[in-house]
């Protein structure tokens, strides 16, 4: 009698676990074909499939990084105008307006910086010349002959009084060992690792972090972009195999209160701030200005997609042209969509990819899925080596976006990025005439060439895929 009865309370705790489940797949998942895989799993393995689907189908990332990043700083000074007079960047401007809920901030000058020889002097010049505060953020802060450049610099400017703040990613720092971080608190430079990974207590989630770039100086100068600090951006090292090439911005103005604004948010999360302070500006928000900007933060916390809806927004909106640089191309399936739905209006859709990657797994992925854009005629290019690091969408003859964040699920759901949106004719065309000298070097991929790989190249190339997510 027992065993009819513990046979039949088995039985109704793993239907009702499978119901569980199966529930919540349906109600949280946005993707229709996964949440019908998972709903599957649970009822055909009872057992095993509602614990898979707790171990691997529940996305804590969203929900830790809700939960964790809370910061509010006062934005009062912070001033935008939406719509600067004597402009007319409409409709592309009111994409970033309606995701931000901000205008545009003046700004007032801008460098474009190519690798790390021209890049690197120029922020240690600056650091040298601070008088008042220098804030780095980086991910990836080499412990090499450059990240030793900078350590050393910084340390200069704190002995002078200065007040220096340096973030480094959790993870990103050990990709250079021993991690700068001994060098860094060895000159009492106060920093700090975002979502530090360590043993004890556990925290070793490869998830949540921080991709952005910034080193503010006095309020006055704010550098960003996509390089990291290290000798592998020393791009005329041919003796170096790692060696990378990327493009870097230096900015004046308005919209360097709004970098810096960011910076101080990250810094009082990795610090666990309870009362955070009010944040003083120090630029004036013109009323009119050679160029127009605008921060627009991305991450797993209340920021989720706003990169990635602000890519197909504007893509959406282009009446000419798009072109887009990126070492990494794995887009979603919307902003694919978007990609195809421009071309298909008769916009001219270039796309630039690295043909050399330092991540193999993630150019397999992306070779997956270049057919079904080759398949509209876009013209896809690859870049001979190194490996290219750079980042850039251009829209029309107006709109650029530069910033932090690679066209993948990675940079697009799970990291801490940031863009920053220009608009301009002259930046445009400046930044036009680099994509096109890239271009004018690059080799460009045709469909056959990629429908035609052998059947044991597609299937590697497929297996990629199914990781994109987390390359």
């Amino acid at each position: 009698m027992i065993q009819p009865l513990l046979l039949w309370i088995v039985s109704v705790a793993l239907l009702a676990g499978a119901f569980l489940a199966a529930g919540h797949a349906l109600l949280t998942n946005r993707d229709s074909k996964a949440a019908f895989g998972w709903i599957a799993l649970c009822f055909i393995l009872p057992l095993a499939g509602p614990i898979i689907y707790l171990v691997f189908g529940i996305n804590r990332v969203s929900h830790r990084a809700k939960r964790d990043y809370f910061i509010k700083i006062s934005r009062d000074s912070l001033p935008t105008i939406a719509e600067p007079e004597g402009t007319d960047f409409r409709p592309l401007s009111k994409v970033g307006e309606t995701l931000t809920k901000k205008g545009l901030s003046a700004c007032t000058d801008l460098q474009v910086l190519e690798n790390g020889e021209n890049l690197y002097p120029q922020m240690l010049e600056a650091i040298d010349a601070a008088t008042s505060r220098v804030l780095l953020a980086s991910y990836i802060f080499d412990n090499n002959a450059t990240g030793h450049l900078f350590v050393d610099a910084l340390h200069r400017a704190q002995q002078r009084g200065v007040e220096v703040k340096v973030i480094i990613d959790g993870l990103g720092e050990f990709m250079s060992l021993p991690r700068i971080g001994g060098r860094l608190r060895r000159h009492n430079i106060e920093f700090v690792r975002f979502n530090p990974v360590t043993l004890l207590p556990p925290a070793l989630n490869i998830n949540l972090r921080s991709h952005r770039k910034l080193l503010i100086v006095d309020g006055r100068y704010a550098f960003t972009g996509g390089q990291n600090i290290g000798d592998r951006h020393l791009a005329h090292r041919t003796d170096n195999p790692n060696r990378v090439l990327d493009i870097h911005f230096r900015l004046s103005g308005k919209i360097v209160d709004e970098l810096e604004w960011a910076f101080w948010r990250d810094w009082h999360y990795c610090k666990r701030t309870h009362e955070v302070p009010s944040f003083q500006s120090s630029n004036e928000n013109l009323l009119v200005a050679p160029m127009w900007s605008r921060l627009v933060l991305d991450g797993p916390n209340k920021d989720l997609d706003k990169l990635n809806n602000l890519i197909m927004g504007v893509i959406s909106s282009a009446q000419t042209r798009v072109c887009i640089m990126t070492p990494y191309f794995l887009p979603t399936l919307d902003l694919t969509g978007a990609i195809i739905a421009a071309h298909l209006r008769g916009v001219q859709v270039t796309i630039l990819l690295s043909g050399h990657n330092n991540i193999v797994l993630a150019h397999w992925a992306s070779q997956n899925i270049l057919l079904q854009i080759l398949e509209q005629d876009i013209e896809i290019y690859y870049q001979p080596a190194p490996f290219i690091h750079s980042k850039l969408l251009l829209v029309d003859d107006n709109y650029s976006l530069i910033g932090s964040a690679n066209m993948d699920p990675r940079s697009l759901r799970l990291n801490y990025e940031m863009g920053v949106e220009l608009f301009s004719e002259q930046v445009n065309q400046q930044l036009s005439d680099y994509f096109e000298s890239k271009r004018a070097i690059s080799r460009r991929v045709y469909r056959d060439a990629i429908a035609n790989r052998p059947l044991l190249v597609h299937i590697r190339d497929s297996l990629a895929w199914l990781f994109s997510p987390y390359l």
